[in-house]
């Protein structure tokens, strides 16, 4: 449990909130000795820390708590966008506000980035970052190393000739989540290993099962990436155009051909039918 967890189990949120009170922090008191009921484990420094808060970062408190992504974040809450109308706005800096989450609301942070990699939810961080403004460049910096990892596990296994049992741990690299993630990443670095697996995956060194399954989805999802360098950018956006071309061609081609077979059998069939009524009349 964090503090924002604690603060909303404390019922303290009222619309428009501007300080806090003392029955505030008798609430976080109360609240604090049911919740250790139920985790005997829970640590005293969980309520000194939001009655701290409460006290000298009031304005950082009140911040995130009419904010609907990093409140709902926080507090494991799915509230409502109504629940976060208000009209007083809340004058603190980001750099506040990021010096706040760092000091007392990191380590969820830093755990909700390593989960969601390794299950290769790439959109649920990307969809996050939409407060990315606010978040603390060491957070930022655990997440793009979480990322580089595994982009670099991708590039190990794939140029080690890898088996169709090993390409399941780089099915992802079929999507678009993937590379938009990756996007608020982009560096040289990254730009040099979209170069790697572009050109390993066009080359002989895989499989051709295995290239016949990822190529094309691959080159149409990293049109996505935003590169830094301008020449691999062209060449992904030209890559990406030409694959989803050529994929409207095929599927012109199949239904032209499923029309015309299909045509075919039906002539036959009529024919057959007449051939049949000529017989029974005969």
């Amino acid at each position: 449990m964090n503090i924002i967890e604690l603060y909303e189990n404390s019922g303290i949120y009222r619309e428009n909130v501007t300080e806090f009170t003392f029955d505030d922090t008798a609430k976080v008191q109360k609240q604090f000795e049911i919740e250790r009921t139920h985790n005997p484990n829970l640590s005293p420094s969980l309520q000194q820390d939001l009655i701290k808060v409460m006290n000298e970062f009031p304005k950082e408190l009140l911040f995130i708590s009419s904010n609907r992504i990093l409140y709902n974040f926080f507090a494991k809450t799915n509230h409502s966008r109504n629940r976060f109308s208000s009209d007083n706005s809340i004058s603190v800096t980001n750099d506040a506000v990021k010096s706040f989450i760092s000091t007392f609301l990191s380590a969820d942070l830093d755990t909700f980035f390593e989960e969601k990699i390794a299950q290769n939810r790439f959109d649920d961080v990307e969809d996050f970052l939409a407060v990315k403004d606010y978040l603390p460049e060491t957070s930022l910096n655990t997440l793009s190393q979480f990322i580089d990892d595994k982009f670099d596990a991708v590039l190990n296994t794939i140029t080690n000739n890898p088996s169709q049992e090993s390409t399941l741990s780089f099915n992802f690299i079929k999507h678009r989540s993937f590379y938009d993630l990756l996007s608020h990443f982009r560096s040289s670095k990254n730009d040099e290993r979209i170069r790697t697996l572009l050109n390993t995956m066009t080359s002989t060194l895989v499989d051709f099962n295995i290239k016949s399954v990822f190529l094309n989805p691959m080159m149409i999802a990293m049109g996505n990436y935003k590169a830094v360098d301008n020449d691999l950018a062209s060449t992904l956006k030209f890559n990406k155009d030409q694959t989803l071309a050529n994929s409207q061609k095929i599927g012109s081609s199949s239904s032209s051909a499923l029309s015309t077979g299909g045509t075919i059998v039906l002539i036959i069939l009529v024919i057959r039918i007449i051939l049949l009524m000529i017989r029974c009349s005969s």
